[in-house]
């Protein structure tokens, strides 16, 4: 990975105020261990899950002040972490005689920092028009404390910490979360439950940590090559220039993407909203690449949850990560032709529709006898990959102020081909986070018919 000076230098007007360590304070668990599975260590190397809401000052309907508000987000935040304890925790390994380990999470309550900071002179207003990043970053990436955290840091570095940052008008609530503990539904779970506290309400599940499920059960002693975390170093690499943007499609252009699909299709297979998107998307990028051979392969790996699967089941509040990458291909040529958006859209289809529970179980048990563990650098080869769901109720978290007006990302674990899927501020929009070279993202921007999707 090339170079380059690091755009992700904090923006002076955010100030740090104060930190201090919220405890789960739950000592019934402080001897628990809890071994993390083949879909956690896979993500061992890589960065962390950073995400974050924006919230405008409460009107005449939320009376509550600035200051009440922020002191209820931290009462309740300590609460919604006795629930979900090993937050909380640490990893620990267990080396075996062979060079192997079995890696843990010691629920041993050493804590989640909660940072309180302001954002001097920054307006909500500033915030939502910085949809398009280019160094300097832009200020939301200050909005997230410990920027250049790895998850391999959790044998000594917190598992979770919380920044919230005063606007002139607003709020900012921002996590970094280790993304070997948690996948995008355990976080959105948390935040969840965190914000039903924070309203005085009662309803909710709470998670669910046994390894109980038939996938899971088999492999509570997954043994990866210690030598590959122990030596692991990514903390000098810097991420090559990129920028990145939000674009959100509303629900009538995503109705028509659709049907133009299903038109070249001619009802041939039934496809997704999200499958239309992805294919709008992905012919799109794959046009702004510099000069790609039209018989070389491109690679779009979509991310498909576990949950709800294989028997018994993982529970929906099952603590931890329940996902599996799949990998779509097709040659440039087929991708970028006229009238093709259907045949990506049936090609993405298949590959969802083909991912049965036989397939995600070999695919764990694969990894189990050779563990891949990649890190930051080699997420750079040229494809896409999707992360995230339109499932995720972002805009549903009311912590109290009512419901955010933006969801936004920090710096962590982006390279070049990044994309991430969040629910639209409206029902049935949806809004696209994509990294890309600057080059290619600029193309993008240019490209008449992606465009013409894309609702400013």
């Amino acid at each position: 990975m090339a170079s380059t000076s690091d755009p992700r230098s904090p923006d002076t007007r955010v100030r740090i105020l104060s930190t201090e360590t919220i405890h789960a304070n739950n000592t019934q668990t402080l001897l628990e261990r809890i071994p993390l599975a083949a879909c956690d260590l896979r993500l061992i190397l890589v960065g962390t899950i950073q995400k974050g809401l924006l919230f405008r000052s409460p009107t005449d309907d939320h009376p509550i002040s600035r200051q009440a508000f922020i002191e209820n987000l931290k009462s309740a935040f300590s609460k919604a972490l006795a629930l979900h304890y090993p937050f909380a925790g640490r990893f620990s390994a267990d080396e075996h005689p062979d060079g192997s380990a079995t890696v843990y999470i010691d629920c041993n309550d050493a804590g989640c920092p909660f940072l309180y900071a302001v954002a001097d002179g920054v307006t909500v207003d500033e915030a939502l028009r910085q949809p398009f990043a280019v160094p300097p970053a832009p200020v939301i990436w200050s909005f997230f404390a410990f920027p250049d955290l790895k998850n391999y840091h959790g044998f000594t570095r917190p598992l979770m910490s919380i920044q919230i940052t005063e606007l002139v008008d607003g709020v900012f609530l921002g996590w970094t979360i280790n993304h070997a503990v948690a996948d995008g539904t355990t976080h959105w779970n948390f935040h969840r439950i965190w914000s039903s506290i924070c309203r005085g309400s009662g309803d909710y599940s709470p998670p669910v940590f046994t390894r109980d499920s038939s996938l899971d059960a088999m492999h509570k002693d997954v043994r990866v090559p210690w030598s590959r975390i122990r030596d692991f170093n990514e903390d000098s690499l810097v991420v090559p220039p990129l920028k990145e943007g939000t674009f959100h499609f509303s629900r009538k252009k995503i109705a028509e993407l659709k049907a133009k699909a299903a038109a070249e299709l001619a009802g041939s297979r039934q496809i997704s909203s999200l499958q239309a998107l992805i294919s709008h998307l992905w012919r799109a990028v794959t046009r702004s690449r510099t000069d790609p051979d039209p018989e070389s392969e491109a690679r779009f790996v979509i991310q498909v949850g576990f949950r709800g699967r294989f028997e018994p089941k993982f529970p929906a509040h099952y603590f931890g990560n329940a996902i599996g990458g799949r990998t779509v291909t097709l040659k440039v040529k087929d991708l970028v032709a006229e009238g093709s958006l259907g045949h990506v859209a049936a090609e993405v289809n298949r590959v969802v529709a083909e991912t049965t529970d036989d397939k995600l179980e070999e695919a764990v048990e694969n990894w189990i006898k050779s563990p891949d563990m990649r890190g930051l650098a080699e997420f750079t080869e040229g494809g896409l990959v999707l992360s995230g769901s339109p499932r995720f109720d972002a805009y549903g978290t009311d912590f109290g102020w009512g419901k955010p007006v933006a969801v936004r990302s920090g710096c962590a674990n982006k390279y070049d081909g990044k994309v991430t899927v969040y629910p639209g501020p409206e029902p049935g929009s949806m809004g696209f986070e994509i990294c890309l070279s600057p080059e290619c993202f600029d193309r993008l921007r240019r490209d008449s018919e992606f465009m013409a999707a894309f609702t400013e």
